[in-house]
């Protein structure tokens, strides 16, 4: 009110006629108020051209969208931006770093895996090899850091394929060790060092399951979770500071593992703040954000992975059950890039969706 009222009396007077003998401001002293305002407003003016500046060069240099600056709080949800289309039953989701590529496997139609642009445009498929007779159902897929070679899980054939950056097949994974046994590899990961982790499921029964650890050159390393421990695990991934998260599905919950095999944390199944369902696909991106589908639950929930502590924090959920924009019907697999895009296989609704921050 007081400056409501300053400003309409300070109106008026300027509007009324000065008084006989009354002095205007002295010549001189317009212009340089003048000055003062001209310089603030080219000072600011330069202040901004120079944030602009340097958020440009950070978004150069990084390729993200501004709202991943460094300092912006972990606590925050994505939003739906676009859906793929094109893709019969999706299961697994893997992108490159930049998210110029895009693979799913189609667990229904052709049962292979397609390739889709940025955009979303289909761009190619992955095929398995040629066998008279076999048939194939890719699962869950992991790109190789050091290679950039796509590991595909096939459940039908109990194999790893292997293609290139360019599509091509190139072996079928040989894993070393008599260690290893009947293997039935699901969920794939690969650490920083080139490190294959590979959930196994080699029997019907849960005593067998198992994640095993590959060296580069196929030799087993490590075989994690004691007899009876894990039920079916299906997604895993490995974070920043070199732990290993797994979903357990049939156990309703999702297992930490550090890099020597030692169950650090677990996420419980139930129905209190961050409880799991039945937790299928994982993954984690370059802030600390672990993304895991609550598949029976028809959303993705939301952690974030402290250095200190092994336990994941829960941040919060995104999506519902339904077929419109956003929602979902048995969300699978899930996938992050170093954009700020999480990809989730949609299967029901024959989609993957991409949401962002």
């Amino acid at each position: 009110m007081t400056t409501s009222s300053s400003i309409q009396t300070a109106t008026h007077e300027a509007a009324t006629p000065t008084p006989q003998g009354e002095s205007d401001l002295p010549a001189e002293a317009a212009p340089t108020k003048m000055s003062k305002k001209r310089k603030a407003t080219i000072t600011a003016l330069l202040i901004a051209l120079v944030i602009l500046a340097l958020l440009f060069a950070w978004y150069l240099m990084n390729r993200k969208p501004l709202s991943a600056l460094p300092g912006l709080s972990q606590s925050k949800l994505p939003h739906y931006e676009f859906s793929i289309y094109g893709t019969t039953h999706p299961l697994g989701v893997a992108a490159t770093a930049a998210g110029d590529r895009i693979y799913v496997t189609e667990s229904d139609g052709e049962r292979v895996v397609r390739i889709y642009d940025t955009k979303g445009k289909a761009v190619g498929t992955l095929k398995p090899p040629k066998s008279t007779g076999v048939s194939h159902s890719p699962v869950y897929l992991a790109i190789n850091p050091t290679t950039q070679d796509v590991y595909v899980s096939d459940r039908f054939t109990a194999s790893i394929y292997i293609y290139n950056a360019q599509g091509t097949y190139v072996r079928t994974f040989a894993p070393k060790g008599k260690a290893v046994g009947k293997f039935a590899p699901l969920g794939l990961a690969f650490g920083p060092d080139g490190t294959l982790y590979a959930t196994d499921v080699r029997a019907p029964g849960s005593k067998t399951h198992r994640v095993l650890s590959f060296a580069p050159d196929g030799t087993l390393l490590r075989s994690m979770g004691a007899p009876g421990q894990l039920s079916f695990p299906n997604g895993i991934v490995v974070d920043a500071h070199g732990n290993i998260e797994v979903t357990d599905s049939n156990n309703g919950r999702l297992v930490v593992f550090n890099v020597a095999g030692k169950m650090l944390a677990t996420i419980s199944p139930g129905i209190g703040e961050g409880d799991l369902g039945l937790p299928r696909g994982v993954a984690v991106d370059d802030t600390g954000r672990l993304f895991v589908a609550d598949t029976a639950d028809h959303m993705v929930r939301v952690y974030t992975i402290e250095k200190s502590k092994a336990m994941p924090k829960y941040v919060g959920s995104f999506g519902a059950e339904g077929q419109l924009d956003g929602t979902f019907e048995y969300p699978n697999g899930v996938a992050t890039d170093k954009r700020a895009h999480v990809y989730i296989t949609d299967r029901e609704n024959n989609r993957v969706q991409v949401w962002g921050y």
